[in-house]
């Protein structure tokens, strides 16, 4: 009897379990929005796309090519896809007409989104990045605002990019001769670059990585190289130093976020680890110290309109908010966590995207030896060419006060082409239409800049009915940026950014075709020109400086990792100095 009791109440309970938890799987089950496509067999289940998104990134080391691949599977320019249980379904759209109408006309509609919350809060939680567009995102964007004037990019950031910049090409010389004919690994070189540059840029101290590296290979008589050309040379590096290791593990924090169906708790659980709060604790330092020595230079003679002494943008931030305390007839507030945080969020958003973008550039010099060739030839030509001044690279005026055609087409082609950022990302803030369907208020939206009427035929995007779109998207049709030609979409070709008159003058068009690599609006990258500044400083003294060798082809290949900023798998050069042969 007591038998038959026990068992009786087991049931009882296993069942009261059971209706006590069903509940809660119908909760996490996904809720489709009706009308989109939607991968029948992932509405089924509780983490509905989530495993096919984490089994590709695992694989491959992306996400945003597997997010577009699902507008081509799902055959339409728009669908969701289910991340996150117990959430909202995330929409993703591929038209760059209405993904454009959407950053610049319609701010009532969508704001910031939930997901650049998720992978940025963690790092960075009161930076203006992840603030709803509000008093506290203008006031972000202000402190570090003269930043992106033109006075402190041409006098201040350009010079301190062309010093690094030459640090690195005799870094490769001493790699090159090394090297002897041999190609060698550059995405570390890239990385320490951009790293030692919006360091500089940022805090007017410098970390000297590239120096560094050059004297120590310097210091080392003999190489083990291989006799096969097609094998690249290994070279030995110094031990990397506190700031650079901090920063990688800062970083890969961002990447962490951006693959996890839960970013806030994955990042939660990898701060908890000893080496990301060495590297917290370090970043935190930095900051104060940094913080410390411009108020120190600057408060007792500061004024108005006076920039002498302002050497990197953590000076225009104390002399910002000198400023508005004077104004505002209070205290200054020199270490609130809001000046922190955007100061360091100026680090993170000009070293890891621009370090990728930077790895393109090689490699897509190397692939296209008939552009390399003609923008080398249309430098020298500008620049007096290498023979006419001593082999003298072009200062940074001169680099900066140059209007070049072709280096802005080739530098915007790399931009596309690279997909360092490969969507915006908006929140509905209220019920609304995307596209002929309803969006609810608080739903994701992607708008992805790696597929189809970017980087692959249009066609998707032209089955689009004229109705179907938003009213503010009808009356700007004619303001609209044209589709790029379908045929060759995915090619590396600088010209498609060049506008010929009829006198055969040459000019770079910006609005040629669809780029959204740096987003649009209010809410685009504060950095982009800083950004821009530095590719061209970097693409015009390396090849001043060298020819990229073509390189073997187990070499070559365009496969990305990193699912935050789709860095490349293959980053090697092989350089020989033009009008010189290269090393036997």
């Amino acid at each position: 009897m007591l038998h038959f009791l026990y068992i009786s109440t087991t049931y009882v309970v296993l069942g009261v379990v059971l209706l006590a938890g069903y509940p809660v799987y119908c909760a996490a089950l996904p809720r489709p929005i009706a009308g989109i496509p939607y991968h029948k067999s992932s509405a089924t289940r509780v983490l509905g796309d989530a495993p096919a998104m984490i089994k590709h990134t695992r694989q491959y080391g992306t996400v945003f090519d597997w997010m577009a691949e699902q507008a081509v599977a799902l055959n339409s320019p728009i669908f969701q896809l289910f991340l996150k249980p117990f959430s909202k379904p995330v929409v993703f759209i591929t038209d760059p007409r209405e993904a454009q109408d959407i950053l610049l006309r319609r701010t009532k509609d969508f704001d910031r989104s939930r997901f650049f919350q998720d992978v940025f809060g963690g790092t960075v939680p009161h930076c203006h990045v992840i603030q709803p567009t509000n008093d506290k995102f203008r006031q972000g964007r202000r402190l570090l605002a003269d930043t992106m004037a033109t006075p402190f990019l041409n006098t201040v950031a350009a010079p301190l990019l062309h010093r690094h910049t030459l640090n690195l090409m005799e870094l490769w010389r001493v790699k090159n001769n090394a090297a002897a004919g041999h190609a060698f690994w550059v995405a570390d070189d890239l990385n320490y670059f951009a790293l030692d540059s919006i360091w500089d840029v940022a805090f007017g101290s410098q970390l000297n990585s590239l120096p560094e590296e050059a004297a120590f290979l310097k210091s080392i008589s003999k190489f083990n190289i291989s006799t096969s050309r097609d094998n690249p040379v290994d070279l030995p590096k110094p031990k990397a130093n506190a700031a650079v290791n901090s920063m990688r593990i800062l970083t890969h924090g961002l990447d962490v976020a951006v693959t996890s169906p839960t970013p806030s708790l994955s990042h939660w659980l990898l701060s908890l680890t000893p080496s990301y709060r060495r590297a917290r604790s370090y970043k935190e330092r930095l900051v104060q110290e940094r913080l410390d020595d411009a108020k120190a230079r600057l408060l007792d003679r500061i004024t108005a309109d006076d920039l002498e002494g302002i050497t990197c943008a953590t000076d225009h931030m104390v002399r910002r908010e000198s400023q508005a305390a004077n104004k505002e007839n209070r205290a200054p507030n020199y270490e609130s966590r809001q000046a922190k945080d955007e100061l360091f969020g100026f680090l993170v958003g000009g070293y890891d995207t621009t370090a990728t973008t930077l790895m393109w550039s090689t490699k897509f010099m190397t692939d296209n030896q008939r552009v390399q060739s003609k923008l080398r030839a249309v430098l020298f030509d500008t620049f007096g060419g290498g023979e006419d001044n001593g082999g003298a690279p072009p200062t940074p005026g001169q680099i900066t006060a140059t209007r070049i055609p072709y280096l802005d087409a080739v530098i915007e082609e790399i931009v596309r082409c690279a997909q360092t950022a490969s969507s915006a990302t908006r929140m509905t803030l209220r019920d609304t239409q995307l596209l002929g369907h309803h969006i609810p208020k608080g739903v994701d939206v992607f708008m992805l800049s790696n597929g189809p009427g970017y980087m692959a035929p249009n066609d998707l995007n032209e089955t689009i009915p004229e109705h179907a779109r938003s009213p503010s998207s009808q009356e700007s049709k004619g303001r609209a940026i044209p589709s790029w030609a379908s045929s060759n979409i995915a090619a590396f070709r600088p010209e498609r950014w060049i506008k010929t008159d009829k006198e055969g003058v040459e000019t770079f068009d910006m609005r040629a075709g669809p780029s959204m690599q740096f987003g649009s609006g209010l809410r685009g990258c504060f950095g982009k020109k800083l950004a821009y500044l530095e590719i061209r400083i970097l693409i015009t003294l390396l090849l001043w400086t060298f020819e990229l060798q073509p390189v073997p082809e187990s070499l070559k290949g365009h496969e990305a990792f990193d699912s935050l900023t789709h860095k490349p798998k293959k980053c090697y050069l092989k350089l020989k100095e033009p009008g010189r042969t290269a090393a036997n």
